[in-house]
């Protein structure tokens, strides 16, 4: 059993790759898209009539509010005040209580250029929601993420 390579029966073979180059055309499409989100680590939620002015100096202080697994959210303010205050997020008194703190620093006039808003693995949106909407009233903008 040989094999002659040059004899005249030989038989040409064509590959069509199109619909290989099609698959992986989509396929990037995709990858690339995906990778995109994969960046994304924070994304600015700015309150109404407020908006971010990049010419702002730096700010003397700053807010952080960490929403917690356990329903409570912990304000830390660090700069020319600092301190730490927890609320209990279970019940109506505990946001409200988190609005007034918000106020009585806006009150002192403290440079505060935003308040960033985090929150546990586990935290449900609907509680992050409700905590952005009691910032709401400040005139700051809110930066939801972590850094």
């Amino acid at each position: 059993m040989s094999s002659n390579f040059g004899s005249s029966n030989s038989q040409e073979v064509d590959v069509n790759i199109t619909p290989i180059i099609d698959c992986f055309t989509v396929l990037i499409t995709f990858m690339l898209a995906s990778a995109s989100f994969l960046s994304i680590g924070f994304f600015e939620a700015y309150t109404p009539g407020s908006s971010a002015d990049p010419g702002s100096t730096e700010p003397d202080t700053e807010a952080v509010i960490r929403i917690k697994q356990n329903q409570s959210a912990e304000l830390k303010v660090k700069g020319k005040k600092t301190y730490t205050m927890s609320f209990d997020l279970k019940t109506p008194e505990g946001l409200k209580t988190l609005e007034q703190e918000i106020g009585k620093l806006e009150k002192e006039h403290l440079q505060i250029n935003q308040y960033l808003l985090t929150a546990e693995d586990s935290v449900p949106y609907r509680q992050i929601a409700s905590v952005m909407e009691q910032l709401n009233t400040s005139k700051i903008p809110v930066v939801v993420g972590d850094f």
